[in-house]
């Protein structure tokens, strides 16, 4: 997207998530943290669309609509958002 920050490594994990087609996930994963102030320049060949909201807002939606996030991102966005909850000082 156009943006360079040093990163920090907030957590790995690993999860399994079987689809209804009889594929299955099973990665592992690293969550990383940066912070800039820069505009995300989108490559539209990778994304198809994006858009900025609150912590709050997806926070709130993950809990009313969870079939609408994938499972990787359900997993992240929990630990993520209590960690910017208790490191609020950016």
């Amino acid at each position: 997207m156009g943006m360079e920050a040093p990163l920090t490594e907030l957590f790995t994990f690993i999860y399994k998530a079987p689809f209804d087609n009889g594929l299955t996930e099973h990665e592992l994963d690293h969550v990383m943290i940066g912070y800039s102030n820069n505009e995300p320049v989108i490559n539209l060949e990778e994304v198809a669309d994006f858009k900025w909201v609150s912590l709050e807002k997806v926070s709130k939606d993950l809990k009313e609509n969870p079939a609408d996030y994938t499972v990787w991102f359900a997993i992240i966005f929990e630990r993520f958002y209590e960690y910017t909850q208790n490191n609020n000082n950016k």
